[in-house]
């Protein structure tokens, strides 16, 4: 979104945290420093201190929220050679909300928040926060943030209904999706090519790629796989990090499953020769009271690809996955229902062709990176005009 904005004619500054995601661990060439300056696509990058951990625990967990918010105020204050319109903070965590709006109030200027998982709803829902102090706290960082922006971004209709229950002024919320980088993630002629090269000749690929997190429900792929050891064509493909990898690995050594191949991050450059070489993709989320706001980006990119998926996201998601007419839906966690829609697709090659032509269209049309940045830019200019 970012470097759409600079082809735009604007210059757009990132601040952000030493690099550490998915595995905890910043890299050497960032240890022992406060600040890093670089440049990415024509955009100005500042990194700043972040405590980082591989044990992802409640209390690291928190020490990496404030530690940012605390470097990156500081970072901000340091910009004060250049002049801004906008702050533009972007949550989970709410605690990114926090330093945006101390930035803005600092520098004078705007301050917009988006929105891309209801925080501290999710967690709640999830039971990872039961605390009742930390509870009341969050909500009253969630408050602050709402009240204090002039407009609230959000990605999925649902998350827009749930900050309309929540009070939040219709008139300052603002619906821009998540999306593809169609010009990135397309589909290629030599898919079979990249298959036999990456070494799946012969198999019916079956691809998760992105986080292994408490949201996703991967371990239904697990089950699903016992379901199907019988299929010696079927193959399971997981590509990630995240909290709970560890988890599907012992779950998948326990089962002994040897139609289950699990893989660390790849970069976005190769990731997209897996989705293009996928004959399906798998996008799921657990079963849980907020699971129907959820939008997942796999399936923007799976579709980018020209890959069916079986989706197992209810709501919103489901919404379009039947507008486009480009894969299965399957309810949360149905384990004989996913294993049903696999068969389905494996038996039926052309409807898999069908369906990826479909949700390659679809994302074109209503859910391209470049289409939804002019959205925003749209959006941040009228909070400009406005002031």
């Amino acid at each position: 979104m970012a470097s759409h904005l600079v082809r735009s004619g604007h210059r757009v500054t990132v601040l952000t945290e030493f690099p550490n995601h998915p595995s905890g661990i910043i890299p050497k060439r960032y240890r022992f420093k406060l600040f890093e300056r670089e440049k990415y696509r024509g955009i100005e990058v500042i990194r700043s201190f972040v405590k980082a951990s591989p044990n992802k625990n409640f209390i690291n967990r928190i020490l990496f929220y404030l530690s940012f918010m605390i470097s990156s105020i500081i970072a901000g204050m340091k910009l004060k050679n250049k002049k801004y319109d906008i702050v533009y903070a972007t949550s989970p965590p709410l605690f990114v909300g926090l330093s945006g709006y101390a930035i803005s109030r600092l520098k004078g200027i705007k301050f917009v928040f988006e929105v891309r998982d209801i925080w501290p709803d999710e967690v709640i829902a999830l039971g990872e926060l039961k605390n009742e102090f930390i509870i009341k706290g969050s909500e009253w960082i969630e408050r602050i943030c709402y009240r204090k922006c002039e407009k609230v971004v959000v990605v999925t209709k649902g998350c827009y209904q749930n900050l309309l229950d929540k009070k939040v002024n219709s008139n300052k919320i603002e619906t821009v999706h998540n999306g593809a980088n169609v010009e990135m993630f397309k589909p290629v002629k030599n898919w079979e090519e990249l298959k036999n090269k990456l070494g799946y000749k012969g198999k019916f690929v079956v691809l998760h790629a992105g986080n292994f997190g408490l949201v996703h429900g991967i371990q239904s792929l697990i089950e699903v796989a016992r379901l199907l050891t019988h299929e010696s064509s079927i193959l399971f493909l997981l590509i990630g990090e995240g909290p709970m990898k560890n988890k599907v690995k012992d779950l998948s050594e326990k089962y002994q499953l040897t139609n289950l191949k699990i893989m660390g991050s790849v970069s976005t450059k190769n990731i997209v020769d897996y989705f293009n070489f996928a004959d399906v993709c798998f996008v799921t989320v657990r079963k849980n009271p907020l699971s129907k706001i959820y939008m997942p980006v796999k399936m923007y990119d799976a579709w980018a690809c020209g890959r069916p998926i079986i989706l197992t996201v209810d709501g919103e998601a489901k919404e379009h996955l039947n507008k486009a007419d480009a894969g299965i839906y399957v309810d949360p966690e149905d384990h004989m229902g996913i294993k049903k829609a696999i068969i389905n697709l494996f038996n039926n090659p052309d409807l898999c062709q069908k369906y990826g032509r479909n949700g390659r269209k679809y994302v074109e049309k209503h859910f391209s990176r470049k289409v939804l940045a002019q959205k925003l830019e749209k959006c941040l200019l009228t909070v400009l005009n406005n002031s």
